[in-house]
Formats: C-alpha cells, sequence, structure tokens
C-alpha cells in the first residue's frame, strides 16, 4: 500500500460524464488533473497551470474559478460580488491564496490573500476566525465547508488550523498531521461524503473518487506537493501544483505511525480488532506530540482523540503510589510502618502465615507484603503450591451490584477475601489487593474518597484535568471493546477497587506526570508538584524486589536509559506509559481493544524512533 495510504475509498465514480475521464496535463510546468470537469476549466488549468495555480474552486451551481500565485485569474458562473472583489485584490497587489464558497449558494464566497481577505454570507464564527487570524499577523491559506452547511468550515492559516462541525475522523487526520511539524494546507469535501486533507508532503483521504485519490498518490510519489484540491457538487475533481514538496523536518510521527509490528498503525489495530488508540510522547520534559487513532466505539461517528480518557487498569496502581508516598509524605511517616494499623479493620491471614513479619507500607507498594496476588491466591486456605491466577479483579458489568471497599476486602464482591497468605516479605506477588489496602489508607488517613484526594493533592497540581477514580467520570470516555472487536456489555466494567484498577486518564494527563517525575528525578532539589525531590527518589529507586520501585516497574537503573513503567489490562482496555528521567523522554499509549499485543507494538515502534531502550 502506497505510504499515502489512507483508510478506506468509496470507489464512487457515479455523476462523472462518460467523455470526462480524469485528464491530466503532460505539457504543463506544473502538472494538474480533472475528473467530471467542464471542458473549458480543463482547458483554462492548462493554459494557467505554467503560472503556478493557488486555487481551482467550485460554486454549488457548479460555478467555478482559477487564480494563480502571479495574479492572473478566470472564472465561470460565480456571483459578480466575487469576482469584483477578486479582481480589485489583485490590481491592488494581493497574491491570492484561496476562493471559496459555502454550500447553500448565492452570494457567499471568501477570498484571502497575503494582504487580508474579503468575504459574503459566511457563518459569523468562520469570518471571525479568519479576522482573528490576520489581526494575529497569520495569513489564511485556506478556507473549506462541508457540503451540509450551517456553522461547518476549516480555516488554516500559516500557522494553525481550526474548524467547527465537521466529521470527527477529519478533525482527528487534521490534528495528527500538525503534529508531525506540518501544516494543514488543503482540505476538500465531495458533496456526496467524504474528506481530503493535505498537510505538505502528507495526506489522508476518506470516501473520496479513486481516480482522485489514486492522481493524488502519483503527484506526491513524484515529489509534487498538491496545493490545490477541490469538489464540483456534480462530482468532479481538480488537482493542481505549483512546485515540488520543501525541504522538511523528520516527522517522528509518521515514522512511527509506519513502523508499527511491520505495517502501519492502522493495519495493526484491524489485526488486533482494536477500534481506538491514544499516543503522546514526551521529549525534553515536554510533550512533542499526540494523537489519535480510530474510535471511541466501533460504529460510532466519534473519533479517539488524545483528549479523550480510557481505562488505564493497572497503570492505576503507579499513579496511586504517588497518592501514597504524598500521604506519608504529608503526615510525615516512614514507609517502614505496618500498615495494618492506618486500615481501620483486621487483615486476616492463614494459618500457615507466621505472625511475626511485618506488611508494612513499603513492601506493599512493592508488591512483597505477603498480600494474595498473582500465584498465592488459590487454593484457599494454602501458603504454597498456588495456581498462576490472581493479582486482578474483573470489575462488574451493567446489572451488577457494585460492592463497597470494605465488601471487596472481606470477599462479598467477586474477589476472594484480602489476607496474607504468604509471609511478609518472603516472596514477590504482584498483587491488586495490596493496592486495595492502600486505597483503603488513603481514605483512612485523609478523610476523603480515594478520587477526592487523588484531585485534591495529584492530579490538580499537576494540571492532570481529564483524570478521575470515580466510578463513572463525567468527561469524554472509550468504550471497550471484546477481542472481536465488539463492544463490552456496558461499554465499561466498573471497578470499586480504584486504587488497583479503576484509573480513568488520557495519554496527555500521563505524559504530564511522565514530565514531572523525570525533571524531579533529575533537579537539584524539590520542584513545583505533590512530592519532594526525596519522595521522588524512593518512588523510582528498586527496593527489595530489583525490577521494582514503589508502585512502577523499573529497569536500567544507574544508567543513562534508565526508565520506569507500568502496563494495565482491564477487560477491553490495554496501556502502558513509560518514563526516561535521564533522557527526558517518554511516553503513553491507551487502548479500547482486548488485546495488548497492539500495545507492545506500538510502544516498541516509539522506542525505535526515538531510540530509547526497552525495558
Amino acid at each position: 500500500m502506497d505510504r499515502r495510504r489512507f483508510l478506506t475509498l468509496t470507489g464512487a465514480t457515479a455523476g462523472l460524464l462518460a467523455v470526462d475521464l480524469p485528464r491530466s496535463a503532460l505539457a504543463a510546468s506544473y502538472p494538474f488533473a480533472n475528473g467530471g470537469v467542464p471542458d473549458e476549466l480543463h482547458t483554462k488549468m492548462g493554459e494557467l497551470a505554467p503560472y503556478g495555480i493557488t486555487s481551482v474552486a467550485f460554486t454549488p451551481s457548479n460555478g467555478w474559478v482559477i487564480v494563480t500565485q502571479d495574479g492572473r485569474y478566470f472564472a465561470r458562473g460565480v456571483p459578480d460580488a466575487c469576482f469584483a472583489e477578486l479582481e480589485k485584490m489583485v490590481e491592488a497587489g494581493a497574491k491570492i491564496h484561496c476562493v471559496a464558497f459555502p454550500p447553500e449558494g448565492g452570494d457567499r464566497w471568501v477570498i484571502t490573500s497575503d494582504k487580508g481577505m474579503s468575504a459574503r454570507g459566511l457563518p459569523e464564527e468562520c469570518h471571525q476566525r479568519i479576522s482573528d487570524s490576520y489581526a494575529a499577523g497569520q495569513q489564511v491559506v485556506h478556507v473549506a465547508f462541508p457540503p451540509a452547511g450551517g456553522n461547518r468550515w476549516v480555516v488554516a492559516d500559516t500557522k494553525v488550523f481550526s474548524a467547527r462541525g465537521i466529521d470527527d475522523e477529519c478533525y482527528q487526520m487534521m490534528r495528527n498531521l500538525t503534529q508531525g511539524g506540518r501544516r494543514v494546507t488543503r482540505v476538500a469535501f465531495p458533496k456526496s461524503g467524504g474528506w481530503a486533507v493535505v498537510a505538505q508532503d502528507e495526506l489522508h483521504v476518506r470516501g473520496i473518487d479513486d481516480a482522485c485519490f489514486q492522481k493524488m498518490n502519483d503527484l506526491a510519489a513524484d515529489g509534487w506537493q498538491i496545493h490545490n484540491v477541490d469538489f464540483s457538487p456534480v462530482g468532479g475533481w481538480s488537482l493542481s501544483t505549483r512546485g515540488k514538496v520543501p525541504s522538511l523536518p523528520a516527522d517522528r510521527v509518521r515514522q512511527v505511525e509506519n513502523a508499527v509490528g511491520g505495517a502501519d498503525i492502522w493495519q495493526r489495530m484491524s489485526a488486533w480488532k482494536t477500534p481506538g488508540v491514544a499516543i503522546a510522547v514526551v521529549v525534553g520534559n515536554k510533550i512533542a506530540w499526540s494523537t489519535g487513532y480510530g474510535w471511541l466505539e466501533a460504529g460510532s461517528g466519534a473519533a479517539a482523540h488524545p483528549e479523550t480518557a480510557f481505562q488505564a487498569a493497572s497503570i492505576s496502581k503507579a499513579v496511586a503510589s504517588v497518592g501514597v508516598l504524598r500521604l506519608m509524605q504529608t503526615f510525615k511517616q516512614p514507609l517502614t510502618n505496618d500498615i495494618r494499623p492506618y486500615l481501620g479493620w483486621t487483615l486476616p491471614r492463614r494459618s500457615c502465615v507466621s505472625s511475626t513479619p511485618v506488611p508494612t507500607i513499603d513492601r506493599v507498594l512493592t508488591h512483597r507484603a505477603g498480600i494474595i496476588g498473582r500465584g498465592s491466591t488459590s487454593p484457599a486456605g494454602a501458603c504454597s503450591g498456588f495456581d498462576s491466577s490472581g493479582g486482578g479483579f474483573a470489575g462488574y458489568g451493567p446489572g451488577a451490584t457494585v460492592p463497597s471497599l470494605l465488601q471487596v476486602m472481606n470477599g462479598q464482591g467477586d474477589s476472594p477475601k484480602i489476607e496474607l497468605s504468604t509471609n511478609p516479605g518472603a516472596e514477590f506477588h504482584y498483587s491488586g489487593a495490596g493496592f486495595v489496602l492502600l486505597q483503603r489508607m488513603v481514605e483512612q488517613k485523609s478523610g476523603l474518597p480515594l478520587a477526592q484526594y487523588m484531585d485534591k493533592e495529584v492530579f490538580a497540581p499537576l494540571g492532570m484535568k481529564n483524570s478521575s477514580y470515580t466510578l463513572s467520570p463525567g468527561f469524554e470516555l472509550a468504550a471497550g471493546h471484546t477481542n472481536t472487536g465488539a463492544v463490552i456489555p456496558g461499554k465499561r466494567n466498573r471497578y470499586p477497587e480504584s486504587a488497583a484498577a479503576g484509573l480513568y486518564t488520557n495519554v496527555l494527563d500521563l505524559c504530564r506526570l511522565v514530565s514531572y517525575l523525570n525533571k524531579a528525578w533529575t533537579a537539584s532539589g524539590d520542584i513545583a508538584g505533590p512530592l519532594t525531590k526525596a519522595s521522588v527518589r524512593t518512588l523510582l529507586t528498586a527496593g527489595p524486589q530489583p525490577t521494582m520501585g514503589r508502585g512502577f516497574f523499573i529497569a536500567g537503573s544507574g544508567t543513562k536509559n534508565f526508565s520506569y513503567n507500568h502496563d494495565g489490562s482491564n477487560y477491553g482496555f490495554k496501556s502502558v506509559f513509560q518514563g526516561y528521567p535521564e533522557l527526558g523522554g517518554g511516553y503513553a499509549i491507551l487502548a479500547n481493544g482486548n488485546n495488548m499485543s497492539l500495545v507492545n507494538e506500538i510502544a516498541s515502534a516509539i522506542r525505535s524512533v526515538y531510540g530509547w531502550v526497552s525495558p
């Protein structure tokens, strides 16, 4: 598949006249191509192409206008006032960037140039956005209107783009392209639906004519930048260029997208039946880029964005650990303290567990406190010879009664009662139950539910505005999906075991945490945030388990490639995040599918592109 893939095509060719097969200019200094357009337009494009066409635009009644970069122009069937204004602007020495017509027709139009704009009958918000760009010193290079009309539009200036009321996936692709250091230069909407987005050396399309798509790829493959694409109201299309693609910096986003599992990210999402993914990457301890792919929910029209919240699953433990160290720091309590006095509840132990070793807070954070977990849960009553299960929680689907935290602790939910099943300090057993006890401790000591405590003490100081430990937060949420890509019942299971599995967050917030931890680790002293440098060092330094800090897995201690990370696996959701303090880097990946392989493939692609070592 051509690297300028993209997505699916409708193969729609209806509306083209039989005598109007796609036509290309072979003799012109700048190539162009048309399909289903009036003969006169094609002829005039041939005459004007050597001068560099800047705009070809169709009116809703199939009129059209052509403008070149040196001020030549020709039009048929455009509003008289538009033509007169175009003439006036050209005679005043303006270089025309764009002419566009809202789909309602009549005397509605906009002309943008290097010296300003002129417009009539635009949606008020669109007109204001164009004016704001010029007021900010930015020239508007393109304006586009979807066929539905109303307050729907795209405005692209020399720096940024803005949009209102457009297809959500189209917006997703425009946003993704700009994350790689490109500018959106052209957007076009066929009357029958679909869209095309061009950003200098890249393009994405959905549902456009096959011949147009092929010609776009042909031009791009030959190194031409597509400077103009537009669709007529009767199914025609027009492409043109006025030069080669300029020299541009490396596009790390595209490099990652095209290196996922030996294919591109869309192909691998399809292979792993995962409808939606969000990614963010930290470079220089700042979020360098963030992207979304696919859908919040299979079959919906809502695209996944970096702002979308997913269930983070066991990443909840790592984030909750920040809150635990904040609590101990605030109350000046050492991690070596026994957790039991903080619980207001008696922690049972199996008869074969010694009463002498202490389940300290530190041991709970490092999964060595003897609390039932993976490989230390079943059979009940045993202290050895366990099967390999345990450690996590299944969650509660629609119709199920969600137990209280105490009920979970007492085994009155869908998981075994929490107890000591091995001697504290003796063995490593990954234990979600241990983090339920940490949640109970935080709530008992702070007097707040975990969700409120984390909002106040961790999320607010770090600007993590779309993160929550509540069962059903009010912000935009992705739906979980099965191994076959079907929406799970109820869209999302509920997890009262919040510190272990119940965090909702997005990739931007996780990377804000990565940036903070990286900076706090390398700073000469304390920095603004929930933890002192000493607490961050404790958090990310190996304890009795060499690969575990407190709530975080760690690797490469003492080297420049030192990293911390955690992944997550809830029903219908998979996730991972990782930070490299000495390199100032990191990433977060959240997916609403049920296969961890895709997340691992994306993480591997990021590490490969940036030269970061695998944990």
